[in-house]
């Protein structure tokens, strides 16, 4: 049996033991991130699972049929919360439990059931310190915020140090109710409006000081980004970051690898964001403050790559 230290996490994440705050700490001696590795005959099971899912599989990223699947996935999880009123009704669907996941180049099978979930959160923490505590923002903004699952995570680790605003917007109408219920249900400040990433309100506002960010959602866009992004260039955010699956940062000359790169490019998952920041970069219109492979993810691909940058 294995185990994620925290030495670890700090190659992960590429900063040192005392960047990671108290609370990332607390919450890492909290959870079992034990794991074992997987025998040949296991390896070659799940890569032959992959295989077939890659023969098998139908689903098309950004097709027209997908705004009715958000919004029906959405939905789930807005009548589960109105009904129980149990913050656990938020955590998406397709966060599932007692999975193998990719881990630092290899697949292994936690001892935590929740082990995703769980490494998630840690990214949320480290997320939170790094670009919004740190930063001082006094407004956050999470575009695709489905379940608000993200949102709540952050307000629950602001912990009133500050009085901050909240702000989720999605492309279908339950996840924005959600995102509303839940801010009236907690009375925090937070509230969710409709916008559509691929065709941005130009008209859009930022409050001053503001921190932006997306989790697992421009990669539903199919690589029609551009709009987007140079809108929240111009709306000049103190930071934006973004944790996004992210193809180019895979090696295509090895099989682990290989095998999410046919997986993300058959969904039609998007590609280009980190190339288009770099470029917006050399032309001085903005500055990359991080960018990380964290080497996690779930069976079929890493969706955890971490970038942050901000607008000169």
């Amino acid at each position: 049996m294995k185990n994620i230290t925290l030495n670890d996490l700090c190659t992960n994440f590429d900063c040192t033991l005392e960047q990671f705050s108290q609370r990332f700490v607390d919450f890492y001696d909290s959870v079992d991130f034990t794991y074992a590795l997987l025998s040949n005959e296991e390896r070659d099971a799940t890569i032959l699972e992959i295989l077939n899912k890659l023969y098998t599989d139908q689903q098309v990223i950004g097709a027209p049929e997908r705004t009715d699947v958000w919004h029906k996935g959405w939905k789930e999880n807005l009548d589960g919360f109105l009904q129980n009123k149990n913050i656990n009704e938020i955590v998406p669907k397709f966060i599932r439990p007692n999975k193998i996941v990719r881990y630092n180049g290899d697949f292994i099978k936690p001892t935590n059931g929740f082990f995703e979930r769980d490494f998630a959160k840690l990214i949320q923490i480290f997320c939170y310190d790094n670009f919004i505590k740190q930063t001082d923002v006094d407004s956050v903004y999470e575009f695709g915020c489905g379940s608000s699952f993200n949102l709540m995570s952050l307000i629950d680790l602001n912990d009133k140090h500050k009085n901050l605003s909240f702000y989720g917007s999605d492309f279908v109408q339950s996840s924005v109710d959600l995102c509303n219920a839940l801010g009236v249900h907690y009375n925090v400040n937070l509230s969710g409006f409709r916008f559509n990433m691929i065709e941005p309100d130009t008209s859009l506002i930022l409050d001053a000081n503001s921190a932006v960010f997306t989790f697992g959602a421009i990669e539903q866009l199919r690589s029609k980004f551009h709009n987007f992004i140079d809108l929240i260039v111009a709306s000049k955010p103190t930071i934006c970051f973004h944790i996004e699956p992210t193809v180019e940062n895979y090696n295509p000359e090895s099989l682990f690898d290989h095998l999410q790169i046919r997986f993300h490019q058959k969904r039609g998952y998007t590609e280009g964001l980190l190339p288009y920041l770099r470029e917006l970069e050399h032309l001085g219109k903005v500055q990359i403050v991080k960018d990380k492979r964290l080497n996690f993810g779930s069976l079929f691909m890493e969706g955890y790559h971490l970038y942050a940058w901000k607008p000169v």
